[in-house]
Order: C-alpha cells, then sequence, then structure tokens
C-alpha cells in the first residue's frame, strides 16, 4: 500500500467520506497504517478532513504532479505504460536521451516538477520552473528516417487537444513546433533523433507547456508574445488532469502516425494557424517570405513566393506578418 493509493480513493469518492474502516479494507491493510499515509499526505501538502463517525476527505491539493494518479486507469496502450518522475532534473529530453540509450522501452514517459536547463529549438532554454509541465516521450516509430518530422506534428497535434480539453482553451499550432492560445505561445515542442540512413532508432519528443506559472520569471523579451493556461483560464489548471489527457493523445495519435500519416498531416491541418497567412521564415539559408500554403508528406512547409514560385522549408522559425 502506498499513499498515492491512498489518494486515488480519496479522489474518487466524489460522495462524501471515506471512513478509515473502508479504506483499510479496500487496500487490506490496518486501519493505523491508513492513519501513517493520510499523516504522509498532510506532510506532502494534501489537506485532509478527519471526521469522527464519517471518515476522510479530501478537501485540497498542492499544485504538483502525483506519478500514481497520473498512471492509475490511464488506458493507454503504449505511451506512459512507463512513466519515470523527478522533482527537478537539468532537462526532461537530456534523462530520456540516456534512458533510450540504454534501453528503455517504447512509450516511456518523463516527467519533472522543474527543470534547470530546459531545452528550446536551435540550441535555445526553455524557461520550465514548477507549476509548468514538461515532458518528455521515448518514442520507437516504425518509420523510415525520412518521415521522423512528422513526430513533431503528430506530437503538436496531441498537445493542441490536450489543451483544449484539459484546459477549455483555444489552442492552435504554429509550424514547426509551438502551441498558441489567442495569439501567444504557451508550449513547444523538441524532437532529438537517433537513426541510421533507413530507420529510426528512437526518437525523444519533449514537451513544455506554460500551465500555472508566473510569467514575471519569463525574460522580459517573452512577455508581450507568451502565456500561460492559468493566465487564459483565470485560474490553476490540474496539471495532473492535463498530462494524462496529454500521454492518451500522444498514444492514440502515435498509433494513428504509423498506420495512416495522412490522418495525423489532416488533423495538424484542422488545428494550424499558419497556412493561409503571409509569413517570414528565418533559417540557415536567411529570411524567406511568402505565404503558407500547405504541410508536404514529410512535414515540410509549402511557401508560395511573390514570385509565383513555390518552395519546400524543412526548418526554421515561423513570423506570422499581420496586414497593416
Amino acid at each position: 500500500m502506498s499513499k498515492d493509493e491512498i489518494l486515488r480513493l480519496l479522489r474518487v469518492s466524489t460522495t462524501g467520506y471515506l471512513s478509515g474502516a473502508e479504506l483499510a479494507g479496500k487496500l487490506g491493510v490496518s486501519r493505523t497504517a491508513v492513519w501513517k499515509q493520510i499523516k504522509a499526505l498532510e506532510r506532502d501538502g494534501f489537506r485532509i478532513e478527519a471526521v469522527p463517525s464519517k471518515g476522510y476527505r479530501l478537501t485540497a491539493s498542492p499544485d504538483r504532479i502525483v506519478p500514481g494518479e497520473v498512471t492509475a486507469g490511464l488506458g493507454t496502450r503504449v505511451v506512459g505504460r512507463e512513466l519515470v518522475y523527478r522533482a527537478e532534473v537539468v532537462s526532461t529530453n537530456t534523462l530520456a536521451v540516456e534512458l533510450a540509450q540504454a534501453g528503455a522501452a517504447d512509450g516511456t514517459a518523463v516527467v519533472a516538477e522543474s527543470q534547470t536547463g530546459g531545452k528550446g529549438r536551435l540550441g535555445r532554454t526553455w524557461v520550465s520552473p514548477s507549476g509548468n509541465l514538461a515532458l518528455s516521450v521515448i518514442l520507437r516509430p516504425a518509420i523510415p528516417t525520412h518521415q521522423a518530422p512528422l513526430v513533431t506534428l503528430m506530437g503538436a497535434v496531441a498537445t493542441a487537444l490536450a489543451v483544449r480539453d484539459a484546459a477549455g482553451v483555444p489552442a492552435g499550432i504554429k509550424w514547426p513546433n509551438d502551441i498558441l492560445v489567442n495569439g501567444r505561445k504557451v508550449g513547444g515542442l523538441l524532437t532529438e533523433l537517433s537513426a541510421e540512413p533507413d530507420r529510426v532508432r528512437h526518437l525523444v519528443l519533449g514537451i513544455g507547456i506554460n500551465v500555472n506559472m508566473d510569467r514575471s520569471v519569463l525574460p522580459s523579451g517573452f512577455r508581450d508574445r507568451t502565456t500561460t493556461l492559468s493566465a487564459e483560464t483565470g485560474g490553476k489548471v490540474d496539471r495532473t488532469s492535463l498530462l494524462r489527457e496529454l500521454l492518451r493523445q500522444l498514444d492514440h495519435w502515435y498509433r494513428r502516425l504509423q498506420e495512416d500519416a495522412a490522418a495525423v498531416r489532416e488533423a495538424w491541418t484542422g488545428l494550424n494557424v499558419t497556412l493561409g497567412k503571409r509569413v517570414a521564415v528565418s533559417g540557415a539559408a536567411g529570411i524567406i517570405e511568402g505565404t503558407a500554403r500547405a504541410i508536404d508528406a514529410e512535414g515540410r512547409l509549402v511557401l508560395s513566393l511573390d514570385s509565383g514560385s513555390t518552395v519546400q522549408v524543412a526548418a526554421g522559425d515561423v513570423t506570422i506578418i499581420k496586414k497593416a
């Protein structure tokens, strides 16, 4: 018996209290053992009301992820069946890469309360204090190497849908890896690949979502174009519920990617905020400006240039040019 099991029973008891005898009977332990675990939960910041002749009732929870609550009844086939939790890491992606190289199973998820050196694209830092969601998933898809960029599209679809379902806000995707709410960035993805010329050995899909942090911790240059789910909803968002929904969405779309990649591109198109817009794409070759028309079979952005020609862009930073 663990305190996570008691916490799960208290959470699902929506009708009222659970007595010490009921908890002991469900878990096959003594009432004294139950009492000790209740005290341990209280030390962790959970508020549990104890009323004689009625029992225990959970009245408040700290803003922290409880691994046992994430995995209990999750029901996924691959993603999240193995969950590695850390209070703090340098980077969930770094830890996930190490685990992948050591043979960790397909779908193993790494989650942390905070990161001290979170990774962003192009060597940037991702600010990730406690209160946000930092997740990396080890994937071993049966796809050729040239289709690996589709994993980022798949992850963006899953993340946008999870945010919509768990927080009730209109999340959209900006190519290639940004999650936006009301025009501001609320999350991002970073995919790290290990592959041979003809096959993927493994990928690590990193996802960071700004959930309950105070935007004042962000560098001043980022605050105007960045938001958090709590700022958009007007209240704290349950990160455990968000994580569970994200793992379920990832599990679903990971299977779809390997069965029918076109379905992933179709879902991405329906959620995107890039296509049909005039954009500037900044990359190694400089800045290309044009109208975003589509994504191709390998996840590249198709641009129509003012000259009438068409180009495919495999990577770069996209700025949507607003009409004057």
